[in-house]
């Protein structure tokens, strides 16, 4: 009989947990490491010259999809008729 055989099944959960556990770390470690490989951008104290061309429809939809809640709920802070309490705060 082998030592696996002999170990029940919630051992055998664990150990694959922890195995399981391991190797996303290192992967983690990996990726980090990658990352740190690129050329990293000078950053200047002028805006750019020309916008970004790169920029991904779904980005731009999701940013101004952003900014309109963002101002409703706005609209709707400074349209309440009674103080709204936010973060042990009184807004109003």
């Amino acid at each position: 009989m082998t030592a696996l055989s002999s170990i029940e099944y919630p051992h055998l959960l664990m150990i694959a947990g922890a195995l399981l556990l391991m190797l996303g770390l290192v992967g983690l470690t990996l990726r980090q490491r990658g990352g740190e490989a690129e050329p990293v951008a000078v950053v200047s104290d002028q805006a750019p010259t020309e916008p970004e061309d790169d920029v991904n429809q779904v980005e731009v939809y999701n940013r101004m999809a952003k900014e309109k809640r963002r101002d409703r709920w706005a609209e709707r802070l400074d349209n309440a008729e009674e103080p709204v309490e936010a973060l042990g705060q009184v807004l109003k």
